[in-house]
C-alpha cells in the first residue's frame, strides 16, 4: 500500500469523538495538509507524537509524513528539541511495529527512507547515546520487526 495522499475525511477519523485522546489529536491536525501539519511539530513535537500515536489508522498513515517532511528538513536541525524528534519517531515507529503492525506495515517501505536517516545520523540530530540510547539499535530492532 502507498501512502494516503490526501488529506483524511471526518468519515476516515472513526469515532474520534469516544477517545480523549483521539478528540486531541483531531483537533490539532483535522483538515490540514502535510505541510501545514508539519509545522505542528516545531517547538512541541513529543506532544505531536503522542497524537500520532493515538491516532485511527487512516490519519495516522497520512500525518506520520508530515513528521518525516520535518525531520527530513533543515529547520530541525540545531533546533533544542531535535533531539526528542528524532528519538520519538523512532520509538513510534518501533512501538507501532511491535503493538498495532497492522497501522503500519502497509506503509513501512514510504517510511523506511526516514527512519534509516534519523537512525545514521545520531550526531547530526545532537541525540546523546547515554539518553536516547543508540538509534542504530533502534533501526536494527525495527528491521527485525517489519521481517516478522
Amino acid at each position: 500500500m502507498k501512502q494516503i495522499l490526501q488529506i483524511p475525511t471526518e468519515e476516515d477519523w472513526d469515532d474520534y469523538k469516544s477517545d480523549l485522546d483521539q478528540k486531541y489529536a483531531y483537533k490539532m491536525f483535522f483538515g490540514k495538509n502535510l505541510t501545514e501539519a508539519r509545522l505542528l511539530f516545531e517547538g512541541a513535537v513529543i506532544e505531536r507524537t503522542e497524537e500520532l500515536r493515538f491516532m485511527p489508522v487512516i490519519p495516522f498513515r497520512y500525518y506520520i509524513f508530515a513528521y518525516c517532511q520535518y525531520l527530513t528538513s533543515t529547520e530541525v536541525l540545531g533546533r533544542w528539541d531535535a533531539s526528542d524528534a528524532a528519538s520519538c519517531f523512532l520509538r513510534l515507529v518501533e512501538s507501532k511495529l511491535s503493538d498495532e503492525s497492522d497501522a503500519i506495515s502497509p506503509i513501512m517501505n514510504e517510511l523506511m527512507p526516514t527512519i534509516e536517516y534519523v537512525a545514521k545520523n545520531q550526531v547530526l540530530f545532537d541525540a546523546d547515546v547515554d539518553i536516547y540510547g543508540d538509534f542504530n539499535e533502534i533501526f536494527s530492532e525495527i528491521r527485525r520487526l517489519v521481517q516478522m
